[in-house]
């Protein structure tokens, strides 16, 4: 049962971490120009005033020292009111050492007392003087400046008084501007990004999302289309292929456990039949003899001259049944002896390949590697003369107990040896199976093909496997060896004949085999002197070896 999945707490989602993490940068990149540039424009707002007004005190000064050396103080007065008409300029006065008031203009008399201070300071310090203040609850620039007109003329210290309003009312409007202007272009970009990132980020993202979602539920057909960033499209890509792999590895599973349960099921079946097969065999044997008996004697004592007639009836009663019996016995027999097998012809390296292929899961389940060498022209001789379901009987068994003797894991080789000289001049063809297990113990060597013989008896064995593949090949004119292997474990050696170039087709075997065994099934059940039942050591192993045959196949 599939583990529960638990949602896990909701969190920050991709598209909106990608947003912020585009807007919240340009939001603080406008936010420190914003201040940069607003003390910037400050400072060099702050120091054109400076220089404006050095300029003036300059041209004041050079103007009033002009016009004391004429002694024109009228001059001087109106060149006063000249400067005091300049823009941005509130007033300008001047004053003596002692702190008399040369001249002074009509702007900044309310403030004379603070401007003669600033004057005496200025005297004091022997320097000009520049600082902000605040005239009539403005904020103004003022600035000292000597004159020196003569040596007959005392030393004055003329006040320059500028407006610096004008530069907050200017910073504020430019403050404004750069904050709507930042505001606008925060919002581009906070629209763009967002676009951006749900079609190029949040929605691709979201279809991954919900595509994993449906892997996890166990729908391995959901795909996801591969659109977006480079990055979230191969990723797409990548996530297609992985459930594409893991449809066609679910497809595969399903397929080889449905063919592991068709062999198992074909399996119980041959244990059974092979079982019922042995069971018959002996009951015919046991019971076929004294059968026979009775019937005999009924029938002799039947025949007596001067034998009454009920008692002939009595015996002729005795006779039918023991026929009755035997015929009984007769149908089970024949039930458990097969028909004989049809010739066939197999390629031998494709059976192995099928064998090894459909018992591959099993192998990776208990780690054993597993191998296949064989020439590379046996396609040409490696035809044996067996039919093909029969012969993946044959390895199929040799395969399973190699994988079954490794436990902690090991490897499986088949082997297919070059053709060579069978017997009576045939051709013949080899194939051994080798694994890395424990190895048959040597005084199992001389029974280990005997039916019901197994060394597997506390994990289920039934001792039927290698006695199925021996009456196969015996029954098909081969042979099967056991010996041990380099590695210490068992190793298999099959011999097979192989097809010979005049063979004929397979319909026309298969019609000869059909009709020979519909012959010898009449023959064994209309004798009437039980022969069918009392039978030797040849005909219990034909009925053994028939009987796990047609099992197995079965």
């Amino acid at each position: 049962m599939a583990p529960k999945l638990q949602r896990r707490p909701a969190g920050m989602r991709l598209a909106h971490q990608f947003w912020l993490s585009l807007v919240v940068p340009i939001a603080m990149a406008i936010a420190l120009y914003g201040l940069f540039s607003s003390a910037h424009r400050k400072q060099v707002l702050r120091d054109e005033a400076t220089a404006e007004l050095r300029n003036y005190a300059t041209l004041l000064q050079a103007f009033v020292e002009s016009a004391l050396q004429r002694r024109d103080i009228a001059l001087v007065r109106r060149r006063a009111e000249h400067f005091a008409s300049a823009e941005r300029i509130q007033g300008v006065a001047a004053f003596t050492r002692e702190g008399e008031a040369v001249f002074i203009t009509e702007g900044v008399k309310r403030e004379q007392e603070r401007l003669e201070a600033l004057a005496r300071r200025a005297f004091l310090e022997g320097g000009d003087i520049e600082e902000p203040t605040n005239v009539a609850g403005q904020p103004v620039l003022v600035r000292t400046v000597a004159i020196h007109p003569s040596s007959a003329n005392p030393p004055l210290v003329a006040v320059l008084v500028r407006d610096r309003h004008y530069i907050e009312v200017l910073e504020s409007s430019l403050n404004r501007g750069l904050a709507a202007t930042g505001v606008v272009l925060l919002l581009v970009s906070a629209v763009v990004a967002g676009v951006v990132g749900r079609f190029t980020v949040a929605l691709p993202a979201r279809a991954i999302l919900s595509g994993a979602e449906r892997v996890a539920s166990g729908d391995l057909d959901a795909a996801v289309p591969e659109k977006g960033a480079e990055e979230l499209s191969r990723l797409a890509h990548a996530f297609n292929t992985m459930t594409w792999s893991l449809r066609e590895a679910r497809e595969r599973a399903e397929r080889e456990e449905m063919a592991r349960v068709n062999v198992e099921r074909r399996l119980q079946q041959a244990q059974a039949l092979a079982a019922a097969g042995q069971v018959a065999t002996s009951l015919g044997h046991e019971i076929g003899s004294p059968l026979n008996v009775i019937q005999g004697r009924a029938r002799r004592a039947a025949d007596l001259p001067g034998c009454p007639e009920h008692l002939r009836a009595e015996l002729e009663t005795i006779a039918r049944q023991s026929e009755r019996i035997t015929r009984v016995v007769s149908r089970l027999v024949s039930l458990a002896r097969p028909s004989r097998p049809q010739q066939g012809d197999s390629d031998l390296r494709r059976v192995i390949d099928d064998v090894v292929a459909f018992l591959g899961p099993e192998c990776r389940k208990r780690d054993i590697e597993t191998s296949v060498e064989c020439p590379r022209d046996s396609g040409s001789w490696a035809r044996v003369a067996l039919d093909s379901d029969r012969l993946f009987q044959v390895v199929f068994n040799l395969c399973l107990n190699a994988i079954e003797a490794q436990d902690g894991g090991g490897e499986l080789v088949v082997r297919v040896l070059p053709e060579h000289d069978g017997p009576a001049g045939s051709r013949a063809v080899c194939f051994e199976v080798e694994d890395a297990g424990p190895g048959v113990r040597a005084e199992d060597m001389g029974q280990i093909f005997e039916p019901f013989f197994t060394t597997k008896s506390t994990r289920g064995g039934s001792g039927l496997g290698l006695a199925i593949v021996q009456g196969i090949v015996q029954e098909a004119g081969g042979s099967v060896e056991v010996a041990a292997s380099p590695t210490g474990g068992a190793r298999f050696r099959v011999t097979l004949p192989t097809v010979a170039p005049d063979a004929p087709s397979s319909r026309d075997a298969s019609s000869s085999v059909d009709m020979q065994a519909r012959q010898g099934e009449e023959a064994s059940s209309t004798g009437d002197d039980g022969a069918s039942l009392a039978m030797g050591p040849e005909a219990r192993g034909e009925a053994r070896t028939g009987g796990t045959e047609e099992g197995q196949k079965g």
